[in-house]
């Protein structure tokens, strides 16, 4: 990386409430997603909707400072975040935090990951945010011994993240081609290669809903009864990722690919499906492995 491709990377604004805009992603929102909304228009001046939903999802009396952004079908996650984030930019704000539509945000997340931030610029910086899954009441997270803020993680979960906006556009944004899964992941070990530092806070302020069933193996919450094709992207971008940051990240690494196991195991003992399910996953890992992406085809 040259001097000034280090310039352009470091160079960050002060973050301030003012100049902060909420980034939501939706994909057939459930009906108390306005009162998961409400409760982002508490903190956020600014709030942009980009809307995946065939048809579009149904969002009535929306106030001037929600911007809502209909793709027609669902373009995913990847491609939605980079929207998101530009039409930030061109209202003229300069940090994003990125959130699910299932995500309950709590009081005080935007004042904390605020104060966290501040002290880093000009030095770009992500700020994940800690969280609790439904019916639990310690965090998924916890923080080293003596920490009592923020800690750097290797990578961070979409929702919740604070970032700066254009930092984020000016090292590619979030891969279109991964288009669902390890989207996260990938945008943040880039970031990290661009002098990001990457950090979660030790207080959880949202609760996240993992959106389905898991079952614990290997040490991991491993997810069940996704669709042949999630498990298809699930693999490849995995190894994927592994492919493009693995040396770099060892820890990280051994992780995944413990977690790639335990997603196998929970395809032959606990779901429905096994067949079908066992071939996109077994084509996603030859795919990673071989480097191709883009949209999954099913032949």
């Amino acid at each position: 990386m040259d001097a000034n491709q280090r310039k352009k990377v470091t160079d960050v604004p002060v973050p301030i409430a003012s100049n902060a805009c909420a980034v939501v992603v939706l994909f057939h929102p459930d009906k108390y997603f306005g009162l998961r909304l409400q409760a982002i228009r508490l903190q956020f001046s600014f709030i942009v909707l980009v809307d995946n939903t065939p048809g579009g999802a149904a969002l009535f009396d929306m106030p001037p400072s929600v911007r809502v952004l209909r793709n027609g079908c669902n373009l995913g996650i990847a491609k939605a975040l980079n929207q998101g984030v530009d039409l930030a930019i061109a209202l003229g704000c300069e940090w994003v935090a990125t959130f699910d539509q299932d995500s309950d945000l709590f009081p005080g997340y935007l004042a904390n990951v605020l104060a966290i931030s501040r002290r880093y610029v000009p030095r770009p910086v992500l700020i994940g945010c800690n969280y609790l899954r439904d019916g639990a009441v310690a965090p998924v997270h916890a923080a080293p011994a003596g920490i009592t803020d923020a800690w750097s993680r290797p990578t961070l979960i979409t929702s919740g993240t604070f970032m700066p906006a254009r930092f984020a556009r000016e090292i590619g944004g979030f891969r279109d081609d991964y288009f669902i899964d390890s989207v996260d992941h990938e945008f943040c070990l880039r970031a990290r290669s661009y002098g990001a530092v990457v950090l979660m806070t030790v207080d959880p302020f949202m609760r996240h809903r993992m959106g389905i069933k898991g079952v614990g193996l290997f040490g991991f919450l491993c997810s069940m009864q996704h669709s042949p094709t999630r498990r298809y992207y699930m693999a490849r971008n995995t190894l994927l990722t592994i492919r493009a940051y693995g040396v770099r990240h060892p820890l990280w690494t051994l992780r995944h690919i413990r977690r790639l196991l335990g997603e196998g195991v929970a395809i032959a003992f606990f779901e429905s499906d096994k067949s079908s399910k066992f071939r996109a996953f077994a084509r996603g890992l030859w795919h990673g492995l071989i480097g191709r992406s883009g949209p999954f085809e099913d032949s």
